[in-house]
């Protein structure tokens, strides 16, 4: 279980207070070294290091928590005079090299997770007496702990911005190839900014797993890391662990907030791994009757506790979305969060909107709002309403506008000619020349207008995009898909919208090619193609088809594809590249040798074959090192073991006969 900052020690702390509250008491524990105990307990007194000063830097001003491997302490930097929070290892655990190794790494990975959703690591030192200690930011506010236990369940109002956070966070950690692997309310912080505003943060990375093979860190097969109430089904039975580990996690979060208690209880830690790894995590309805009023929140909970990691959201940022989704228009982005892009200007067309015909309100003096709790928020009054709604009329008389130019250009051959035969008609009928022109000026209006009831739909579902409503979207464009169900420009926002929506990407695939067949793809469809590679079987060979049918335009995405994401997107991204005569477009070996290292078993052995075929020199080390890579197999729970050649090294080893005749 991972040392956390504000990790268990927040049993018995109260409502707020400074990272948590003092425990100033001397705790007695039974320490572990190089797995085996201690004869003898070790008392460990913090209290005692007050006033000390670390390094010649940091001087302990406070005691703020003590756990097993140490304690936390409120400190001043002496020279910059600025307060953080310093957690310092016992010293009689320096003799432990993995748990010294586990400290350091806590420290390199943290301080390289630069986020508004993770704990910031400012500092990792050893000082001439001995003590390893790290330094951060100091906090104020509570564990999503000590919330839960406090408040019971809370309203999906409430929990969501939470969880999205959490998710924002977690994806920072995956992007960079960190898995944290011991996620709980424990290791989430709600802290409390100057401005009064809430930000949760995800703390203690002290069991982090770096996917970098060259890290490391790597876990071996059959070991059982983390805390058993929210481990995933493969990490409670030995098996690879990968970022979707950390979203079953979330899941679990996600159902212990909305339910008010564990999905499960046992009377030890083997009971709860046992049905972490066979149980299958109950109906959140049921737990809490109340949330059947919220199907797609139950639902994209319930997705993120599938027992397969397959089965669940392919990332953090699909789940974090798919949990605004699903709280509909009551989800309130959290502030410092970036909201999706605006959709890019149109075109320039025969319209000019000229700024200041549109009329600006005055504006009101901010008013305060006092809300129960510590801080009161300024809320802007009417006029950065109207400011807001001015620029939204704005955009839509842009758009509109663009569209009634366009119209007009693909009618002028037809209003020209119509007005050549009412001119020569007016000089035979002078007067029939006045209902002529009368039926000229009806002709534009009628453009005109048509031109902007068709616009209206797009520019609205393109709104909602913007602001994260794809539900609200898809509303929308369905109901003007009924009456044009071909139009390009509805079907690629339709699709658009639908791969916004949890469990919508195979619909979304299908409004992808309905809109390929009416024209071509955009940018943004083939991305979310792209993404859809990584999915399941069906779902992603229906969008490598698509992606092939769109040729060279598919080259760039793919090629991103094949240099991020997971390692079955990756390789499904470089097998339609292969289709396309592309595969050379990125750079082979390192592309493929950097899936020997992937967490499953059939993308290593496909990279390894397709290695083989390619039988290029360089990739002979990587196939060395994967050819020789050996896994320990553990029973259930680790009982017994063996070592056997790893996943993919039998198929490392062919590639290096095929490579080595072929010179």
């Amino acid at each position: 279980m991972g040392w956390s900052t504000v990790g268990a020690w927040a049993r018995a702390s109260p409502r707020r207070r400074r990272i948590l509250g003092s425990r100033a008491n001397a705790v007695t524990i039974p320490v572990r070294l190089s797995g085996s105990a201690m004869s003898a307990p070790v008392t460990f007194e913090p209290a005692s290091l007050v006033g000390t000063c670390l390094d010649g830097r940091y001087e302990l001003t406070g005691h703020l928590a003590t756990g097993g491997m140490g304690a936390v302490f409120q400190a001043r930097h002496v020279h910059l005079r600025k307060d953080l929070a310093v957690k310092v290892l016992r010293p009689e655990l320096s003799a432990s090299p993995d748990l010294v190794e586990r400290f350091r790494r806590e420290a390199e990975i943290a301080s390289a997770l630069q986020h508004d959703h993770i704990v910031h690591v400012t500092d990792f030192g050893r000082t001439e007496e001995g003590w390893l200690f790290l330094a951060m930011e100091l906090l104020t506010g509570e564990s999503l702990f000590d919330r839960l236990r406090r408040e019971g369940a809370l309203a999906p109002a409430a929990a969501v911005p939470v969880l999205w956070q959490i998710c924002a966070g977690l994806g920072a950690a995956h992007a960079m190839g960190v898995v944290h692997r011991d996620l709980k309310p424990e290791n989430v912080f709600l802290a409390r900014t100057a401005s009064g505003r809430e930000v949760a943060k995800i703390l203690d990375f002290g069991i982090a797993k770096m996917t970098d093979p060259s890290s490391g860190c790597a876990t071996q097969a059959g070991m059982v890391v983390g805390t058993p109430e929210y481990l995933a089904p493969e990490q409670a039975t030995g098996g690879a662990v990968d970022a979707r580990a950390d979203l079953y996690a979330v899941g679990l979060i996600a159902w212990r907030m909305l339910a008010g208690h564990h999905p499960f209880t046992a009377p030890d830690a083997r009971g709860l791994l046992m049905k972490q790894a066979t149980a299958p995590v109950p109906p959140l309805a049921e737990a809490r009757p109340e949330l059947a009023a919220w199907p797609a929140l139950v639902a994209v909970v319930a997705r993120a506790c599938e027992k397969e990691p397959g089965a669940r959201p392919a990332s953090a940022a699909e789940l974090g979305e798919a949990l605004a989704a699903a709280l509909g228009p009551g989800f309130a982005l959290p502030p410092g969060a970036t909201p999706a892009p605006s959709p890019p200007p149109l075109a320039s067309a025969e319209f000019e909107l000229v700024a200041h015909e549109l009329p600006t309100p005055p504006v009101a003096a901010p008013r305060t709002l006092t809300l129960p709790g510590p801080a009161a928020i300024a809320v802007h009054g009417p006029g950065a309403t109207a400011r807001r709604l001015a620029a939204r009329a704005a955009d839509a008389l842009a758009r509109a506008a663009a569209s009634l130019a366009r119209a007009r250009a693909a009618a002028r051959p037809a209003l020209e000619a119509l007005g050549r035969r009412a001119a020569a008609g007016a000089r035979a009928h002078p007067r029939r020349a006045a209902a002529a022109a009368g039926a000229g000026v009806l002709a534009l209006a009628l453009v005109g207008g048509i031109a902007w009831a068709r616009a209206r739909p797009a520019a609205e579902a393109r709104e909602h995009l913007a602001a994260g409503r794809p539900a609200e979207a898809r509303l929308a464009l369905e109901a003007a898909l009924r009456s044009r169900p071909k139009d390009p420009e509805l079907l690629l926002l339709h699709g658009r919208a639908l791969h916004r929506l949890p469990g919508r990407a195979a619909d979304g695939v299908e409004a992808y090619q309905a809109a390929r067949e009416a024209g071509v793809l955009d940018a943004e469809a083939r991305s979310d193609l792209a993404r859809d590679l990584g999915g399941e079987r069906s779902l992603a060979d229906r969008a490598a088809r698509l992606l092939r049918d769109e040729g060279a335009r598919a080259v760039p995405v793919l090629a991103g594809a094949a240099a991020a994401g997971t390692g079955v997107q990756r390789l499904r991204a470089l097998a339609v590249l292969r289709d396309l005569g592309a595969e050379e477009e990125v750079e082979r070996q390192a592309a493929y040798g950097a899936l020997l290292a992937d967490p499953e078993c059939d993308v290593r052995r496909a990279a390894a074959r397709r290695l083989g075929e390619l039988a290029d020199p360089a990739a002979l080390p990587r196939l060395r090192e994967a050819a020789a890579a050996r896994a320990e197999k553990r029973g259930l729970f680790g009982l017994g073991s063996t070592r056997v050649p790893a996943c993919g090294a039998p198929e490392a080893a062919e590639a290096i006969r095929r490579i080595e005749a072929a010179q």
